[in-house]
């Protein structure tokens, strides 16, 4: 963002625990409350622009222990076709087509093993 200044400094946990209770509190953004909290001690006669209203909030959520299981055990099974496309690819390209073949095949194999986890974790969410 251009025409912005950035500043940055540290508190002890007891002081940011209670500015976030306090920004919560007023239901705005932890730095949207600190942007109007350093406006106020700002000297009297500081002709300044009026800030917009911090945006909402966005709901935390928290899924339960077996989505957020499965979802890492899909981001693994993504990460591990990646690689097998990488390495068919290679063969592939070094010639070696029955070895490329059967990368071809195990690829096939997991994108089914990736649709079911997909309907796993659908069916978890429910």
């Amino acid at each position: 963002m251009t025409g912005f200044r950035f500043f940055a400094f540290r508190v002890d946990l007891e002081t940011g625990a209670a500015i976030a209770a306090a920004a919560k509190a007023a239901n705005v953004s932890l730095s949207g409350w600190l942007r109007e909290a350093v406006r106020m001690r700002l000297p009297e006669g500081t002709s300044l622009p009026t800030l917009p209203p911090s945006p909402r909030r966005r709901p935390v959520h928290i899924p339960d222990a077996d989505v957020a299981a499965v979802a890492c055990l899909l981001g693994g099974i993504n990460r591990l076709n990646g690689a097998m496309i990488q390495l068919a690819k290679s063969l592939r390209e070094a010639g070696h087509a029955p070895e490329h073949q059967a990368m071809e095949a195990a690829i096939h194999d997991v994108g089914e093993l990736k649709t079911e986890g997909v309907n796993l974790f659908r069916r978890l969410q429910e």
